[in-house]
């Protein structure tokens, strides 16, 4: 590991002795750099765990507009730790995270989110999905929320019997038909079908598409001729698997250099980093664990500003690849 960057160690022992809320001291004190162990440690604790995190998310701490860093990182621990808690409890927990993220407005963990909450669902009882609809089809809430709630129903019901599936997408075709519901809900609705081909729905599909802003397009023919030829690309929930990848030392080393090259690029230097403002460089070894990004090749069909960056970096394609293209 990059002897410039100090990643925080505990031992596995040291953490098994400490309460829920001296585990999620240690979260916030750490903020983007967790150990994976941290984790799975809280995780391990199970539904009292989660009514710990309850207890914060109802008292309003985990939503404080004056958080420090490391509680605003605390919503994305939070997420990862109840999604690998397979209960009932912790799925409800998650559902009403989704919810405050869109009320609160938080569009950066939004973004950090995006993609992984059929991952974060998977393991959860059935008896949490009627939640889950209930967020997709409430109105008040803002659409990418619901659109990431939308993913996360279909995924669930692709892993069920066959009638749940076909009962799921005749909901999502209803929802794409709706005249009065928000335009980007009733593409995703659409969208999803593309990844079950039916030939009852193709029709609504192709009728959708000249419909479509060419600025924001999420589906063109082209697309709805390769899924319906078994071509079409995988759905989101194949693409973003292990959302626990944040916490493995690499990507935890990867992200302090992107903070400290954008800090630098800003000239947005601080005590963090001495010896920065006097023009010094980094060691030799310090972008050794500097991953080099290819140039983007977007994937049909074309991507919606607002959609989940294809790229797997978990933002919106606005905020990520398209400013690249």
């Amino acid at each position: 590991m990059n002897d410039a960057i100090e990643l925080p160690i505990y031992t596995d022992g040291e953490l098994a002795g400490l309460s829920p809320a001296e585990l999620i001291d240690i979260v916030i004190e750490n903020e983007d750099r967790v150990p994976r162990n941290l984790i799975d440690e809280c995780a391990r604790r199970g539904d009292e765990m989660s009514a710990y995190l309850s207890m914060l998310h109802r008292d309003g701490f985990l939503w404080d507009s004056d958080y420090s860093d490391g509680v605003w990182w605390l919503r994305l621990h939070a997420a990862m730790i109840l999604g690998l808690i397979p209960s009932e409890e912790a799925g409800l927990l998650l559902v009403d995270m989704m919810y405050s993220l869109s009320l609160e407005e938080d569009e950066n963990m939004q973004d950090w989110l995006a993609g992984e909450w059929s991952a974060l669902f998977r393991n959860k009882p059935n008896s949490v999905l009627p939640a889950v609809r209930e967020l997709c089809e409430d109105r008040d809430m803002d659409w990418y929320m619901r659109a990431n709630a939308i993913e996360a129903l279909l995924f669930a019901a692709s892993r069920q019997d066959g009638e749940t599936l076909e009962q799921t997408l005749a909901w999502a075709a209803k929802m794409a038909l709706e005249e009065d519901e928000d335009w980007d809900v009733c593409l995703t609705a659409a969208h999803m079908l593309l990844y079950f081909p039916r030939p009852q729905y193709r029709q609504l599909l192709e009728e959708l598409v000249p419909l479509q802003d060419d600025y924001d397009r999420r589906f063109d023919m082209q697309s709805i001729e390769r899924a319906y030829a078994g071509k079409y690309y995988a759905p989101e929930w194949e693409r973003f698997t292990n959302p626990w990848e944040f916490y493995e030392p690499d990507a935890i080393a990867r992200r302090q250099i992107r903070w400290r090259d954008e800090a630098l690029k800003n000239d947005d230097l601080d005590d963090d980093f001495p010896g920065l403002s006097e023009g010094k460089d980094f060691p030799d070894d310090f972008y050794r664990h500097y991953e080099p990004v290819e140039p983007y090749v977007r994937p049909e069909p074309k991507v919606g500003r607002n959609d989940p960056c294809p790229c797997g970096s978990g933002k919106k394609y606005k905020k990520c690849c398209l400013a690249k293209e």
